[in-house]
């Protein structure tokens, strides 16, 4: 695989560096491209190109809340960015998820000008049934692909216990990205939440007197939990080769590669493991 981006979530929550030291940091470890996540909106579009050409890659996809998306499509299209995605947002429904895919009806129309596709990156609990379909299956169905696109979390839907190269047959045409998460077992799908149900509170972290973060128990046993699944690359329960051979054969042009990892495995360090994913991945595919 010559190509292979990175989802900067990756570098967890807990990292000291910052965004733009993030993306000089993905490009020392030998990634083409970086996928955002929502923490740049203080940064001056100029400073955010300097690190990208200092760091010799380029601004391929973000993550962007429905919320967000309308004043950030600008700002992105700047980085000469071509496809944003939420990267999630509850519904548990088969008519919720109608009501998902008239909003990225919506921003898709809205950033066709920008020449920036809108899309969708899924978790487990999309993969729920409802109406003889999975949830994930309305919002796909009832999206315009000529502006609508999706980006497949190969990780997450094994997870849930769906075999993402099926999946990304089934719905050939429109997976234009994959999530690469290594994975090591099914725990399947989970409960969704409404969208109409009170939003969940985003965790806050206070700090020792050392300046450290203090992890609540709660969460530190959730991180745990990931730590179990998401295993080094090339040693869970996806078939890489496969998903790419698949992803490739649907979409008409380059399919982004996208590596993010949720948790980091054997004691070491996030960047020695990311250092790792993309190591593999080179060798392999």
């Amino acid at each position: 695989m010559d190509k292979v981006n990175l989802q900067l979530f990756s570098f967890g929550f807990d990292c000291p560096l910052s965004f733009l030291d993030k993306i000089r940091c993905a490009g020392e470890m030998g990634y083409s491209g970086v996928e955002f996540v929502r923490n740049y909106e203080n940064i001056p579009v100029e400073d955010v190109q300097k690190a990208l050409q200092e760091a010799g890659v380029q601004a391929v996809s973000a993550h962007v809340a429905f919320d967000f998306m309308e004043q950030d499509l600008p700002y992105l299209a700047k980085l000469g960015m071509k496809y944003v995605a939420c990267p999630m947002t509850p519904f548990k429904s088969a008519e919720e998820a109608k009501e998902v895919a008239a909003d990225l009806n919506k921003f898709g129309k809205m950033a066709k000008p920008y020449g920036i596709t809108i899309g969708y990156h899924n978790h487990t609990d999309e993969f729920v049934v409802d109406e003889g379909k999975y949830l994930l299956d309305w919002v796909i169905e009832n999206t315009d692909p000529e502006t609508v696109a999706f980006e497949i979390d190969c990780g997450w839907a094994s997870a849930a216990g769906v075999d993402p190269v099926a999946y990304i047959q089934k719905h050939a045409g429109r997976i234009c990205a994959i999530h690469i998460k290594e994975n090591g077992g099914v725990i399947g799908t989970g409960t969704p939440r409404s969208r109409y149900d009170p939003p969940m509170p985003r965790p806050q972290f206070e700090k020792d007197e050392n300046g450290n973060l203090i992890i609540p128990e709660a969460f530190k046993k959730m991180m745990e939990e990931r730590e179990k699944l998401n295993v080094p690359q090339g040693t869970g329960i996806v078939d890489w080769k496969a998903v790419k051979a698949a992803a490739d054969a649907q979409w008409n042009g380059e399919v982004l590669y996208v590596v993010e990892r949720e948790a980091s495995y054997g004691g070491k360090d996030r960047i020695t493991c990311l250092k790792e994913d993309i190591a593999w991945l080179k060798e392999n595919l």
